[in-house]
């Protein structure tokens, strides 16, 4: 089944579908567990950071993932300071 809905495989198996698993295959397992930005290519926008954890580019994808990031920024802060 082709995934026009551009579903994940853990959303397209929680709605029943099951998906090709195109392209999995093609990257080798040492580089999936890679982190992601040793995973890419070349240099990263932030859009390729919010289309990768979030699976889409939008303002409030964008925000989430703006938000996140501070909040780990902060922790770490806290966790350094103590």
């Amino acid at each position: 089944m082709k995934d026009t809905l551009k579903l994940t495989i853990p959303e397209a198996e929680s709605m029943g579908i099951e998906l090709e698993k195109e392209g999995q295959g093609n990257v080798p397992e040492p580089v999936r567990e890679l982190p992601l930005h040793e995973q890419f290519v070349g240099e990263m926008t932030e859009d390729d950071v919010v289309e990768a954890l979030t699976g889409e580019v939008s303002a409030e994808s964008r925000e989430d993932v703006e938000e996140a990031v501070s909040d780990l920024q902060e922790d770490a802060a806290e966790e350094e300071g103590t």
